[in-house]
Formats: structure tokens, C-alpha cells, sequence
């Protein structure tokens, strides 16, 4: 914008990221083009807004919630076949274990307390990745959806008939979560858990994402 400082003036002189986060705000700059400039999350410069009273800059928050994603694949003769991912593999990408779905009254339950962040989140049988999926509203509501399982949403129910197969089969279905930064390109907010969720289904293809399995 031509009617705005730029931002090496806006922050001379400023020591503290917190101070600078205000200043920025207060010359017009959005919170995604802060926290990009000052390499910062997202989360950081809100919380440094919300507590100064600073409304400037700031952009309504619209979390729209989808289906999670499948696949369908076309057999052909010379199609490679995809070998199973490791959850090691998601582990040294920045993944971390939230816990295991349990047999319980219901069903099953998660062992573990899910954040409140959206995210992208995986299920781990025998230490393969079985699934992959994707939520805006939050990882605690989200993964609840799959214990419930309503008939009405069929990619919960279907993912739901898979987990308590594991788990009466004896095996271990773990659960792991990532919350990646907000990021921005060119001043504009991009989702990067999404592009996570998609590369890594296009990537390795996990199974409990593919139409017609289970």
C-alpha cells in the first residue's frame, strides 16, 4: 500500500518483537503480512494484538470444515506399486504422537486429550500409516466425529468400521498430529496444513484414504 510506512520504518528503532508487532499493526500491515516479515507464527502476533486492545489488521477468521479427502486410483498393468509409509517417516517430518484409540463401551475411545488447534492428524497401524486427514475447526472435535461415527457422514463411519477392525484384530491404532504454522505468500494467507494434507496423500497414497477400501 502506497499510503503506509515501510516496514524497515515502521520498525526502526523498536527492540522487541512485541513492539514492533504493534507498530506494524497500528501502520496498516495485516497479522499475516507481520508475522511473515518478522518470521514469526501467526498465533504469536495475534496474541500480542488481542492483549494491546490493536483491531487493526486484522481479517475475520472463516474456517470452513470438509469431507476428508479420497482417492480413487485407476489399476493399470504398469502402475508402480506404492510400498506402506512408516509413521517414522511423519515422525522426522515434525509429526508428533498423541496417543491410541482404545477398545471401549462405545466402541473405542483415544487415550489421549487432542488439542483444540486444526490441523492435520494420521492413524497408524503396524506402524504404517493408514490414514491421512485434515480439519480447520479443531483436532479434539474432529477426531471425536470418528469414535461417533454418524451413518450420515460416511467417510466417519467408514473410517470408523476400520479402526474397530484393527483394534478387535489385536492391533495398535495410533494417532499423530502436526499444527504447522500460518503462512503467507505475497501478503496473503495460505493454509499450510492443507498443502500438507494433500502432498502427503498424493505421496504415499495411504489406504484408508482410497475409495472401496473397507
Amino acid at each position: 500500500m502506497a499510503d503506509r510506512p515501510s516496514f524497515e520504518e515502521v520498525v526502526s528503532g523498536l527492540e522487541t518483537k512485541s513492539d514492533k508487532i504493534r507498530a506494524l499493526a497500528e501502520a496498516g500491515y495485516l497479522r499475516t503480512e507481520i508475522s511473515g516479515l518478522l518470521k514469526i507464527r501467526y498465533q504469536h502476533v495475534r496474541s500480542v494484538l488481542t492483549k494491546a486492545g490493536i483491531t487493526s489488521g486484522m481479517t475475520r477468521e472463516v474456517q470452513l470444515e470438509r469431507e476428508p479427502v479420497t482417492i480413487a486410483l485407476e489399476e493399470e498393468a504398469n502402475q508402480p506399486v506404492v510400498e506402506p509409509t512408516s509413521w517414522e517417516v511423519l515422525l522426522r517430518g515434525g509429526f508428533l504422537f498423541l496417543g491410541e484409540w482404545q477398545p471401549g463401551d462405545d466402541g473405542f475411545i483415544l487415550d489421549a486429550r487432542a488439542p483444540t488447534d486444526g490441523g492435520v492428524y494420521a492413524f497408524v497401524v503396524d506402524d504404517f500409516v493408514k490414514y491421512v486427514g485434515l480439519t480447520q475447526r479443531g483436532l479434539r472435535s474432529r477426531l471425536d466425529a470418528y469414535r461417533r461415527g454418524h451413518e450420515r457422514q460416511r467417510t466417519n463411519a467408514r473410517v470408523k468400521t476400520l479402526i474397530m477392525e484393527a483394534l478387535s484384530g489385536g492391533k495398535r491404532v495410533k494417532v499423530l498430529i502436526a499444527v504447522p504454522d500460518a503462512q503467507s505468500w505475497g501478503g496473503l494467507p495460505v493454509n499450510t496444513a492443507a498443502g500438507l494434507e494433500a502432498g502427503l496423500i498424493a505421496k504415499i497414497q495411504p489406504p484408508w484414504n482410497i475409495l472401496g477400501v473397507g
